[in-house]
């Protein structure tokens, strides 16, 4: 925001661009729960998967990586507009990354009630306890930082759900 626009005034955080990328990066206001809000962004995570996830034929691997990539990419572009504006480092408001790294943890698997619990409760674990290397992740710059160790929590969360599903075949998660 320019200055001339600074002396009318006008407000940064007031701006149409932000309030759209604090809409999304809050998971539409769920993030501004004063009690776990990385959990409670992570159950709006249950409702694109539930809606989308198993839609597209024989392509619905692809379509489960796009809609991923998606929420990804505006989550750094949101996150970025919001830690610059408010200059806060990674608020715990920003869901969006928590959205994003469940979706990771999901794509390529069922849908049904025990995969996604299981899913949710290690994605949560990793995303609270950030083995190595993911909180070096939190280092990047800006959104991208905000992003990206959730990501990894989700691709930790994969490879223990791939071994869990497909290699040990455990017959509780059927």
């Amino acid at each position: 925001m320019s200055e001339k626009e600074l002396e009318k005034g006008e407000r940064p955080e007031e701006s149409l661009k932000v309030m759209i990328a604090y809409m999304l990066s809050t998971g539409l206001y769920v993030g501004k729960i004063p009690k776990v809000p990385g959990t409670v962004g992570t159950v709006v995570a249950l409702f694109p998967i539930l809606i989308y996830w198993n839609r597209g034929g024989e392509y619905v691997l692809l379509n489960q990586i796009f809609i991923t990539l998606a929420v990804f990419f505006i989550g750094i572009w949101t996150s970025t507009v919001i830690v610059e504006t408010f200059k806060e480092k990674d608020p715990d408001y920003i869901v969006i990354d928590e959205i994003a790294g469940y979706m990771v943890a999901m794509i390529g698997f069922p849908t049904n009630w025990k995969i996604l619990l299981l899913a949710f409760i290690l994605f949560r674990i990793f995303d609270i306890f950030k083995p190595p290397p993911i909180k070096q992740f939190e280092k990047l710059p800006s959104g991208l930082g905000v992003m990206v160790d959730d990501v990894i929590a989700g691709a930790y969360t994969w490879l223990v759900m791939y071994l869990l599903v497909y290699v040990l075949k455990i017959p509780f998660l059927y």
